[in-house]
């Protein structure tokens, strides 16, 4: 009888540490759409331009970062693909010449980036906008390149305020009449053109 109820207290109290856990920082890229009529079920919509709703790459496609000042204050950070996956970024990269990837951290899009080329190093930089709070997170996935100087830019709490939404918005709907996914920006300047 004792080794059942053991086991029992065993498997609630998994259960219960697991639901305690954060949930996985979400962090993704997006490319620009080809077929911006392909409505809801293909595009999401940011600042007048369609993006792909499939991510290109994610968190789980890089293994470590590095990151660094922007002129804004806030932070940038350098992702480093893995072997396996440098081969991918540059052939999604290659593909999409022209059009533009949009970072996507924790449901928020920050400054979307032309691409001009395939990446060919295995690297993608997000050029700023991101905080302390976002470099812990993503350090829950990956491994920084220097510990020693990410842990002194790490935030327990995340400072940045929800975007304010546009007043008055409509959603935008595609021709079945399915509401097309709006990303909001990190920064509440960029909320006006949407």
């Amino acid at each position: 009888m004792n080794k059942a109820l053991s086991s029992i207290c065993t498997v609630i109290g998994a259960i219960l540490l697991a639901s305690c856990q954060q949930k996985q920082y979400k962090a993704f890229f997006l490319t620009e759409s080809s077929n911006p009529e392909g409505g809801a079920a293909f595009n999401m919509r940011y600042n007048g331009r369609m993006y792909n709703r499939m991510p290109i790459m994610s968190l789980k496609h890089f293994e470590k970062f590095k990151s660094f000042m922007a002129d804004d204050g806030s932070y940038g950070v350098v992702l480093y693909t893995p072997k396996e996956y440098t081969l991918r970024l540059f052939t999604e990269t290659q593909q999409n010449i022209g059009k533009h990837i949009l970072p996507v951290i924790d449901g928020l899009a920050f400054e979307p980036m032309e691409i001009d080329q395939g990446i060919t190093d295995g690297q993608l930089i997000i050029w700023g906008g991101l905080n302390g709070y976002d470099l812990r997170r993503i350090s829950e996935s990956l491994k920084p390149v220097d510990p020693e100087i990410e842990e002194k830019r790490y935030l327990k709490d995340n400072p940045r305020p929800k975007p304010e939404l546009p007043e008055g918005a409509v959603p935008r709907k595609d021709e079945h009449g399915r509401i097309i996914p709006e990303l909001y920006s990190s920064a509440t300047r960029n909320t006006k053109e949407q």
